[in-house]
């Protein structure tokens, strides 16, 4: 059997799925990663535009390099990686999505149950108030020469509503994840082989170990599918790697799946 075969019958197993997401998903629509070219922007190293410091000290450079991004996202739509996901989450009966990335393509798709681990991009949050309003179009700073730095109602200004380095990750988010995992079925019981699967789609698993996703699905024996042309960090703790992007493949595969 071939792996593209395997996966297609573990797909058509599956009564629980879990897709940890990375930055190749929306490559394939398009969207440069963030350490694209070399990690620099107008000559910057990333870390200097993506750091609590950085907003601090230079916020009108900081606010230019995420409203490029906002403006970018306008101009890519959703690949066929991403509508599969969205199809998932109402075909199985308990789905859960957690990207990396702070794109919306996974919204516009038409997921809905979503771990966002970095934030949105088309979301703000006040620095004084913390309100969370999301963004229907890029944020316009106006001249460059005269900045306008956007504000809350409240009159404090706004930042992206991204996780920075620097910053912690929101601890509900692992528990969501963990609660998850922990009500697989038992060894043994009916369904437990085979009924949860974890597909690991296009992250190199560098960025916090993959989040103990891996291992996780390990202890609760879920089935691990990683969906990647290159080797990633995560390759080891596998049970099938299928080296393709995914757009790709699942745009062949989940049409046998649901038929």
């Amino acid at each position: 059997m071939s792996e593209e075969a395997r996966l297609v019958e573990w797909l058509r197993a599956a009564r629980r799925v879990i897709a940890f997401c990375g930055a190749g998903v929306s490559a394939e629509s398009g969207l440069a990663t963030f350490r694209g070219a070399g990690g620099l922007w107008e000559g910057h190293r990333v870390e200097d535009v993506a750091t609590p410091e950085a907003f601090e000290y230079h916020p009108e450079l900081v606010w230019r390099f995420y409203a490029a991004r906002q403006a970018a996202l306008q101009e890519v739509e959703p690949n066929p990686a991403h509508r599969a996901l969205a199809e998932m989450e109402a075909h199985y009966p308990e789905f859960l999505l957690v990207t990396q990335n702070v794109d919306n393509l996974h919204e516009r798709a038409g997921s809905l149950r979503m771990i966002k681990l970095h934030g949105s991009l088309m979301e703000v949050r006040c620095t004084e108030c913390q309100r969370v309003t999301p963004i229907d179009r890029p944020v316009d700073l106006g001249a460059e020469e005269e900045p306008a730095l956007p504000r809350c109602r409240c009159g404090g200004l706004l930042r992206p509503n991204v996780v920075w380095f620097g910053e912690y990750l929101n601890p509900a988010h692992f528990e969501e994840i963990g609660t998850f995992f922990r009500q697989c079925p038992l060894p043994g019981s009916t369904g437990a082989a085979g009924g949860t699967l974890l597909l690991v789609i296009g992250t190199s698993g560098a960025v916090g170990g993959g989040y103990g996703l891996t291992t996780q699905a390990r202890r609760y024996g879920a089935r691990i599918v990683e969906i990647n042309p290159e080797l990633s960090a995560l390759s080891l703790d596998v049970d099938l790697a299928l080296r393709e992007p995914a757009g790709q493949l699942l745009g062949r595969v989940w049409p046998q799946v649901r038929s």
